[in-house]
Order: structure tokens, then sequence, then C-alpha cells
């Protein structure tokens, strides 16, 4: 198991009642579990685009902004929410 090191953050109220909701629905390990895996998630998704552009550059700009306008679509739609 890797050490860990115990930090403090800021967030949306709102969020955190969601997570103190999941945990104590017993939908997560713990809260601290998921908000690690979120962080470790999202820096090897950062440490992956560095590694893809620095071989391929930067993406077309037209290719960018019709990617975040589905993303956007997407989440903006709450099609990404699990059902119960």
């Amino acid at each position: 198991m890797a050490k860990t090191v115990k930090v403090t953050v800021s967030m949306p109220a709102e969020d955190v009642a969601r997570l103190k909701a999941l945990d104590a629905a017993g939908a997560i390990e713990s809260v601290s579990g998921y908000v690690a895996a979120a962080v470790h998630d999202r820096l090897d998704r950062q440490a992956w685009l560095t590694r893809w552009r620095d071989r391929h550059g930067e993406p077309d700009p037209n290719a960018a902004a019709w990617a975040d306008e589905v993303i956007n679509r997407h989440f903006a739609s709450g099609a990404h929410r699990q059902a119960s």
C-alpha cells in the first residue's frame, strides 16, 4: 500500500454532503478513499495528455471545440448520472 499523507482541502458544501451521503449509504468505502482515487485518476489523465501533446502537438482547434461541445451537452443533460 502506498504511503498516505493527510491534507485539508476546501470543497463546495453540496459536494461534501453528496460524498457523506454516499459514505453513509455504504456506496463508497470512505470519503477519503473516494477523493484519493479521483485525484489519482485525474493526475493519470493529465500525465497521459501531456505525453500525447508531446508526441502529437495540440489538437486541431475545430476538433477540440467539437469535443468540448459534445462533452458539455452530455454532462448538461444529466446523462452521466448513474441510475439508483
